[in-house]
């Protein structure tokens, strides 16, 4: 894969950082007080998985300039992915960066910062570092869609006047580096934690936090995790994987301390209204609260009836999703909840069957039910 046209592009209320990358337009736009740093290093950590995965070096324009701090942290990050091969669903090959110039060139920001979106793990971040953030940045593109224009503008201004009370700016950032691994094959949670350290590295931020979505016991592979993430950092920034001592339901505990932010609670990726209240990141945060006995306007009230007809139909196909699924029966059993814990019996059960069939498919079958299905379904 060749990176190339590596450039920045300002303009009266902004700057934009960008790259062909092998015929992708990879950009980062910041806003007018923002100033990206001219640097291959960004574009490097959001391919190198897709290179992996591709088993492409990676070339760089001759003009093009990288941290060797960064070039020696990869060494490490392929090593660690291409253990995890199986869990990504892809082969994973070490690969070259190639080209360019190694170059520890300085940069005059000192600026420490996080991702902040109105979600339960950018919120438990904040907290547990404001005196260590100067700003936060919303980023779409990453928490919302590019084309949810008035919906983006809604939820930032949730967050930014919440913010406000607490003495910090929030900034409004875009990236299409999401949408990197989707054109190459490549799922958003194999290469996220590449993905979200290319905005701190075209920002040039001293320090960026990355919040925790899973816990150090429930930890499994992917694009994010407290083993790789760190590893991002080049010689000016460095990438903080923070948060993952705590479970995403007492994240949700701390939330009855802080009524303002119950106000803007915001999961929901379909981008079908503030919060949804249908797809399985809403109703596992809409379970938690119910559980808790937590009340806000951001989702509807978890009822008998949507338990029963709504919650118990859904079906989880990822592993981290069961992984907050039991953190929810746990409550259900702590607090005598039967009905969430026949509901969310039944689907860890679905879960557990599939999985079992699957397993014997490929044991027995050697994946021909999956091949005789996958068939089925493109006829």
């Amino acid at each position: 894969m060749k990176i190339s046209q590596i450039r920045i592009e300002q303009q009266p209320d902004h700057a934009i950082l960008r790259a062909d990358c092998a015929g992708f337009d990879l950009w980062y736009k910041f806003p007018a007080p923002l100033q990206p740093r001219l640097s291959a290093d960004p574009f490097i950590a959001a391919c190198l998985l897709i290179c992996m995965a591709k088993s492409q070096d990676l070339q760089l324009e001759d003009s093009a300039t990288y941290s060797p701090t960064l070039l020696r942290n990869l060494e490490q990050l392929q090593d660690i992915f291409a253990y995890w091969q199986d869990y990504l669903g892809h082969n994973m090959h070490h690969i070259k960066i190639k080209g360019g110039t190694a170059k520890e060139e300085p940069f005059p920001c000192n600026d420490k910062v996080s991702f902040f979106s109105g979600g339960v793990d950018g919120y438990h971040t904040y907290q547990q570092n404001q005196q260590d953030i100067d700003y936060l940045l919303f980023a779409k593109g990453i928490d919302m869609q590019l084309s949810s224009g008035e919906l983006y503008q809604q939820a930032f201004a949730c967050n930014q006047q919440y913010l406000e009370k607490h003495h910090k700016l929030l900034y409004p950032i875009e990236t299409n580096v999401r949408f990197l691994g989707y054109h190459n094959q490549l799922k958003w949670g194999v290469c996220f934690g590449g993905g979200l350290s290319s905005i701190a590295l075209a920002l040039g931020v001293k320090k960026s936090f990355i919040a925790a979505g899973l816990t150090y016991q429930n930890n499994v592979p992917e694009g994010s995790n407290y083993i790789t993430d760190h590893l991002w950092s080049n010689h000016h920034t460095q990438i903080v994987h923070h948060g993952a001592e705590v479970r995403r339901i007492d994240k949700l505990k701390q939330l009855t301390k802080d009524q303002d932010f119950l106000k803007i609670l915001r999961v929901c990726w379909h981008d079908h209204g503030y919060n949804c209240g249908e797809c399985e990141k809403c109703l596992r945060t809409m379970s938690s609260l119910r559980l808790l006995g937590i009340k806000t306007d951001s989702f509807p009230p978890l009822s008998d009836q949507l338990v029963k007809h709504k919650l118990r139909e859904q079906k989880l196909y990822n592993i981290h999703d069961v992984q907050f699924l039991e953190e929810n029966l746990d409550q259900a059993i702590a607090v005598n909840d039967t009905v969430m814990i026949e509901a969310l019996q039944h689907i860890k059960h679905d879960f557990d069957m599939r999985a079992l069939i699957k397993q014997a498919d490929e044991l027995i079958l050697h994946g021909y039910a999956h091949k005789l299905k996958q068939l089925f379904v493109r006829h």
